[in-house]
């Protein structure tokens, strides 16, 4: 019993070790094409994000989930097109960063 022990512990530090490496220097997991994210899950062509959970295209948002084309919003669950938490046509939104000159794209990595 106790050898199946010794076992169990072996593989479980393997594991551990295989699968803690996912993430980068900024605690970053599974994150492509991002600059100055921290924290954040699954999150593409994003920057200045924190906490972020399946993300795509946001700029200086923290603790957003499954948004789109987000600026400087915070909490939101499934938002597209937001700027400071306020919803906007594309148009508008697009608009809204050039207006403040704000360059959404994040250069590729590649």
């Amino acid at each position: 019993m106790e050898k199946d022990l010794r076992e169990v512990m072996r593989t479980f530090a393997q594991l551990k070790q295989d699968h803690t490496h996912d993430r980068d220097q900024s605690n970053n997991y599974g994150c492509f094409n991002v600059e100055g994210c921290r924290n954040c899950n699954y999150t593409f062509n994003s920057s200045e994000c924190v906490a972020c959970h399946n993300c795509d295209s946001c700029f200086d948002c923290v603790q957003c989930v499954d948004c789109r084309d987000c600026a400087y919003c915070v909490g939101l669950n499934g938002a597209r097109f937001h700027f400071l938490n306020t919803e906007y046509t594309e148009l508008e939104y697009y608009n809204k960063l050039r207006f403040y000159g704000i360059k959404w794209e994040v250069e590729s990595g590649i």
